[in-house]
This record gives C-alpha cells, structure tokens and sequence, in this order.
C-alpha cells in the first residue's frame, strides 16, 4: 500500500514538473508551440455567437452607435455620419451613452431557449459577446464595474451562455472586441491618444462631448494608456479563469494593444487551458498575432482557393451585426448554406453573429434564418462537418471577385459574388473515401452535368458508387472524356433549394 502511494506521488510531481517545465512564457517563440488549429475545430465548421449590449437600446445605427454619437463633424454621407444629430433629435443633447444602462432591462433573456436556437441551426461552438468596443463587460466583473451584471439586466451573459453550451457537450466560444476601446470614443486633447497608424481612428476636440466625470473613466477609457492596456489584459484574465473558453475571438482593435501584453494575455490563456486539458483556439483579425498560433480570421469574405491552414470568416444573421429596428431583414437560409459551402469547400469555418433585441427576444426574422439553416444541416450536413477540402475546392459559372477597395484583400480575402452562388456551382468536400459534390441549388433547366474536375484533377480518382442524400432514387452517372456525367433525381430531394449533394463513394 505504501509503495502504490508513493508511486502515485511521484507520477503526481512528475505530471506536475514536466507542466511546469513546459509553462508558456510571454514570448513569440514559445508561444508559436501552440497548436493554432485542434481537430475538434477544424471539423466544426459552424459556429454562432451574437451582438447584444448597451447599443441595442437605441437599436439603430449599429454597435458604434455610442463612438457616432458623440462625433458632430463627420460627413452625413458617411457610416454614422447621421448619428450625432439624429440622438439629439431623439434623445436630447445631454443624454449620454451611460443613460441608456438603465433602459437595458432583459425580461426575455432566456439562455437556454438561445442555445437551444443555436443549436437546432446546427452550430458546433457557440459564444456570448464579452465585450464590443463601448467598454460594457457582459460577466460578472470586478476589474470593471460598468457591466451587466451590477448594471442594466442584471445579467451575467458570458457565464448563462457558458453553462448551456457546456451542457450540451458542444464548445464555448466568447468574443472580445475591446482592444478598440482605447481609441472608440473621442478624446479632448493629444495626452490620452494611442500610437495609432494610420491616425484616421483618432478624434480629438477641444470641447469633447464625451463625458469626463472620474465616475466615467473606465466606461469611455478616459485614461492612460498603460491603465488602459492594464484593463484590456484584466478582463481578459477574468473570462480566462472563470471560464476558459474552447474559442477567444478577437477583433480588429488588438492590433492597438502593445506587443507586451498581447503576449501576456496568449500565454495566460495557453497556460489555463493546459491545465485544463483544453485546445483552445484565438484568431488573429490582421497580423496582431503571428498566424504560426492564431487562425486568420476574415470578415464577410471567401478566399481565393483552398489554403493550407484552416481560416474563419464571419457573416450577419440579420441586417446588421446588432439588432436595427429600423431594417428587419435576415439572411436568406439557402444563400447561407450555398456560403458555407463555399467557405468549408476552401478549409474555413463560418461563423454567424445574430442581433437579439434589447430585452432579449430573438428577432423572429433571424430565428427563421437559423431554423432554415438547420433544416439543412440536419439533413446533410454530413457533406459539412469533420470534412477537409477536395483536390479542388470546385467548378461552376459565378466568379468571385476582389474588390480594389476591400481593407481584407491583403488577407487573400474576396466577396463580390458570394450571394449570386447558384445551382449551376459545385463545391467539393471529403471526408475519408467519400467526396461530396454540393450542388449550390436545385437545376431547374439542366438536371444533368458534368463535373469536369473528374477529367482534369481527379482523373485518375476511381468512382465505386454515387447517390444523392436525401433521395431514394438510382443515380445515374458515367465517365467520360470531359469528366463525371451525372443526373439529378427526378423528384427534389427537402431543402435541395438551398443545395443538392451527390455522395460519390471512392473504391
């Protein structure tokens, strides 16, 4: 008994000093040990999370409604550029962005009825929003006591949508757009401005609407910039380890916070997770964290072709990334899937954000969206999910193309084009010596096609058996010169609007 007891001890320490020994340090090298992509979200291949805060009182204009608010000079032809003088119109001059907390009541806030929404849409990670730019946490927080909990609903957002996801066996994503709230609201003078290049994110003026009251400070980051950087990094390690999320999105605004900390706060998060026994993942949206640990993370866009690394882009689920009174309007399901299609056919993920209304309602427009995205995916989505891409990422007559203007084409990252996907596109997955060709619609005018690929990269590829998922009939097809000869069923197959697939087995 004894000796078993001293065995175990000494497998204990050595457990415990080979962690030690392999602790992340705060430094690019070690860091870049980081498995940037586990297996668990290179097969996901769909997540969702959602916009909700202080912003969707007011619910127009969007999430940067409270930076609009307080600029009077910006052009009204531009993005916001209508905001300062339509809240005064509404609201009044001296009601600012803190006045709209106490209007922020949730009665319908049900995390369970959200998860379960998220879920039956066919999402493998889930998130809460833990911040947007505004500086408003969503957890219980005591670095920062503007949050929803001592505030508005009363809320703790981050940790109800943690539990329930977690419930589920499914991975917990929170996303954090704060390192932008150094520089969102305007400043009264040079002394609290950020290095900033290029200087467009800088507003400045010398009678400065945004209020300067101490009791405001951390709300609009009227601070220095080591506070302010020593606030980002310590709400960061609040989530970290109250929760110690599968998924730490991170927006733009990073790219503000100094190297010193970015370090600080990768190594604090790899380090939680490693005692956790967790994979974590952290996408880098710009080069603020080397791609060798971060997944490149593009906004609204596809890329070009199939790239070596797993990369995420993400989408609206309604008219804007917050829920806007003014346009209810959602995405239409089948575009969505013909999307995602397009994106996992290239070795990226798709993740959706949806706008639920202030007292926490789900709009019925996006909850239409997500049960049309669902009805889909519980019927194929074997075609999506734990797939790598094909030899080729497809073939088909709509070109995407690059817009000269686009601030993601350094990225490789493309959009004109992706709503016009149709049934005359293919895209390919795989999955072991299974290749799904994912017809992006119903062919009302041409049943039968040929998949060229089969005559040109697949060539040599051997064909055992083809059927269509979801469809009873015998499929036929043939090879040919030009490549795989196939026909569509004779009766449409549920939810072939959005995409038809043929199984094709290998031998």
């Amino acid at each position: 008994m004894l000796r078993k007891i001293f065995f175990t001890a000494i497998i204990t320490l050595s457990l415990q000093f080979s962690f030690a020994q392999e602790k992340y340090k705060p430094e690019w090298e070690n860091l870049k040990k980081h498995k940037a992509v586990p297996e668990w979200f290179a097969d996901a291949k769909l997540g969702i999370y959602f916009h909700w805060g202080v912003y969707s009182v007011p619910a127009t204009d969007g999430e940067w409604y409270p930076r609009w608010m307080y600029v009077p000079d910006r052009e009204p032809n531009l993005w916001g550029g209508k905001v300062y003088k339509k809240h005064r119109e509404t609201y009044g001059e001296d009601f600012h962005y803190h006045d709209f907390i106490p209007g922020w009541k949730a009665p319908n806030f049900n995390a369970k009825e959200w998860v379960d929404m998220f879920e039956g849409m066919g999402a493998k990670f889930i998130g809460s929003i833990a911040e947007h730019h505004d500086g408003f946490s969503l957890w219980d927080s005591e670095v920062n006591e503007w949050n929803s909990v001592d505030m508005g609903p009363g809320v703790d957002m981050v940790a109800s949508i943690a539990e329930e996801t977690k419930k589920r066996n499914l991975k917990f994503m929170a996303t954090f757009h704060h390192g932008f709230h150094n520089l969102f609201y305007p400043k009264q003078d040079q002394a609290v401005m950020r290095p900033v290049t290029p200087n467009k994110y800088n507003y400045v003026y010398e009678n400065c609407e945004v209020p300067q009251d101490p009791k405001y400070r951390k709300l609009y980051c009227n601070m220095d910039y080591d506070e302010a950087q020593d606030l980002w990094l310590g709400k960061l390690n609040e989530v970290i380890d109250a929760h110690c999320p599968d998924y730490i999105w991170m927006d733009f605004g990073q790219r503000f916070i100094t190297e010193k900390y970015r370090k600080q706060f990768l190594s604090n998060y790899f380090n939680k997770a490693a005692e956790e026994g967790k994979e974590v993942v952290v996408n880098t949206k710009g080069d603020f964290f080397p791609t060798e640990l971060s997944v490149v993370n593009v906004e609204r866009a596809t890329m070009e072709d199939i790239t070596p690394e797993v990369w995420i882009t993400d989408f609206i689920l309604g008219s804007s990334w917050c829920y806007n009174k003014e346009k209810r309007t959602a995405i239409d399901p089948a575009k969505a899937i013909r999307m995602l299609a397009e994106v996992v056919s290239k070795n990226g993920i798709m993740l959706l954000s949806a706008g639920p209304m202030a007292d926490g309602t789900m709009p019925e427009e996006q909850v239409k969206a997500m049960e049309g995205i669902g009805a889909w995916m519980k019927l194929y989505g074997e075609a999506i999910y734990n797939t790598r891409p094909f030899v080729v990422f497809g073939e088909g007559t709509t070109e995407l193309k690059r817009d000269p203007k686009d601030a993601w084409n350094e990225y490789g990252a493309i959009k004109k084009g992706l709503n016009n996907l149709n049934a005359a596109d293919i895209r390919y997955t795989q999955k072991g010596k299974t290749v799904y060709a994912i017809q992006l619609g119903w062919n009302t005018k041409t049943p039968e096609r040929t998949l060229s690929t089969f005559a040109d990269e697949a060539k040599n590829i051997q064909i055992k058996s083809i059927k269509v998922l979801g469809s009873s009939e015998r499929i036929k097809w043939k090879r040919t010169k030009a490549g795989l000869n196939v026909q569509q069923p004779k009766k449409k197959p549920a939810e072939a609007d959005a995409a038809l697939v043929y199984k094709i087995t290998l031998k």
